[in-house]
Formats: structure tokens, C-alpha cells, sequence
């Protein structure tokens, strides 16, 4: 009985980890969508970001040119631009993902804002998100909510693997 529980620990110890890091990456076509989050809004605030990674296969390029999400009643591809010495968010029609390469959306970048949200998005929930891109079709993700002012998924300072191309802000 004994050796039953160690070989049970063991196989959970190395099955729950790899099907939790699995939770986080998403893939159509040729595409692959990885750690998305967004932050957690005040309440009553009626806008709010999300951010992702997303891959296309050495290639085979694809451009992402809408998103939506049951949690807002608008939601856009953003970008962050300097005018004048003054930071300013702008709508992109479509985000370019070259084939063999990564786009970033994260905080002072390229991003997916959720406008007329339905409620605040709390810390620890999950946020439906469905991104549309021109050859994969339709990507359904769920983003965590992590803490307001976050800099980057599950404590990091940035999207994993990348936290050094973090900007500061947004």
C-alpha cells in the first residue's frame, strides 16, 4: 500500500505541473496563444487590458484581427504611441504575427482592451476572451486575473520567458 501512495505522489507530482503549464498555451493552425492575463480593475472601472504571447510556426505568418470577450462590450487590438512626449493608446486594425517569431501584447505595448466591462475583473478569475486571426480562425483562451498593477502573469515581471522586454505603466 505503501508503495502504491509514493508511485501515485510521484506520477501527480509530475502529471499536475505539466498539465497546469499546459493550461496556459493555446494553439490553431499555426498559431500558438501562451500565458494570457489580464489585471484586475477597481470596481466599477469600465475599462481593462489583457496580454499574451502568440507564436506563429517558422513559415507560416498570420495576422490577428479581432478579439471579443463575454466580460465587455467592446474589445479592441491597442497599441501604445509617443506624441509629443505624451504616451497615447491607439486601435491597430490588425497585429502582423510573422512566421518563426513571437509578438508580444503587454503592459506600454501592443495589447487587448476590454472597453464597457460588465463587472470588474477580480483577482484569481478566469477572463473569456475568444481571439479571431486571419488563417487560425478563432482562438478561445482564458486569461488569469492577477492583481491590480501587476507586471506579468503568476508574479513574474513580465510574460514568461520575456521579462526583460517589459515596459513600465499601462
Amino acid at each position: 500500500m505503501t508503495r502504491s501512495i509514493a508511485w501515485l505522489a510521484a506520477i501527480l507530482a509530475v502529471s499536475v505541473p505539466a498539465a497546469a503549464a499546459s493550461a496556459h498555451v493555446y494553439e490553431s493552425g499555426a498559431v500558438t496563444v501562451s500565458h494570457p492575463w489580464a489585471r484586475a480593475t477597481p470596481g466599477g472601472a469600465t475599462v481593462g487590458a489583457a496580454y499574451v504571447e502568440i507564436s506563429a510556426k517558422d513559415g507560416t505568418s498570420d495576422t490577428l484581427v479581432a478579439a471579443s470577450s463575454p466580460a465587455a462590450g467592446r474589445v479592441e487590438i491597442h497599441t501604445h504611441t509617443m506624441d509629443d512626449g505624451v504616451m497615447k493608446m491607439r486601435k491597430l486594425e490588425k497585429l502582423e504575427i510573422p512566421g518563426g517569431n513571437s509578438v508580444l501584447l503587454q503592459p506600454s505595448g501592443n495589447h487587448i482592451m476590454l472597453f464597457e466591462l460588465k463587472g470588474p475583473l477580480k483577482e484569481g478569475d478566469l477572463l473569456p476572451v475568444t481571439l479571431v486571426f486571419e488563417k487560425a480562425g478563432e482562438v478561445k483562451i482564458e486569461a488569469t486575473i492577477e492583481p491590480v498593477g501587476a507586471k506579468g502573469p503568476h508574479g513574474t515581471t513580465g510574460q514568461p520567458g520575456h521579462e526583460e522586454h517589459m515596459g513600465h505603466g499601462q
